[in-house]
């Protein structure tokens, strides 16, 4: 099971990483940033579903993981060809991650605990 502690963690890491970027995005505009702020965003993220996926057998930790290989291998062809639009299916994928932690976090904590937890 995982623990409240660490979902609560990676949970609010990845909405400080995610905010950082937004405001990236929004005041700064310059690519070099947002950019730098998605790869440790990803790295974050990629970090993590490794970690659940190895140590709590999380399966579908194991489709984000297989889908972020694909999306890395393809993105310098995307970018050659649609430019900056390219970027749009990095961060949805990242988003997509990000609504999976916290829905994940919601169900940890309202799994009952068990005597040992409290």
């Amino acid at each position: 099971m995982i623990s409240r502690t660490r979902i609560k963690i990676d949970v609010l890491g990845q909405s400080i990483l995610l905010g950082a970027f937004v405001l990236l995005w929004i005041f700064n505009r310059q690519m070099i940033w947002t950019n730098a702020m998605l790869f440790i965003l990803g790295i974050w993220q990629v970090a993590s579903a490794f970690h659940l996926f190895l140590s709590y057998k999380y399966v579908q930790r194991g489709s984000f993981l297989k889908t972020v290989l694909v999306v890395l291998i393809s993105l310098p062809v995307w970018i050659h060809l649609v430019g900056k639009w390219a970027y749009l299916p990095v961060v949805g994928l990242l988003l997509w991650y990000f609504f999976w932690s916290v829905r994940d976090m919601f169900l940890v904590y309202n799994r009952p605990r068990s005597f040992w937890d409290l």
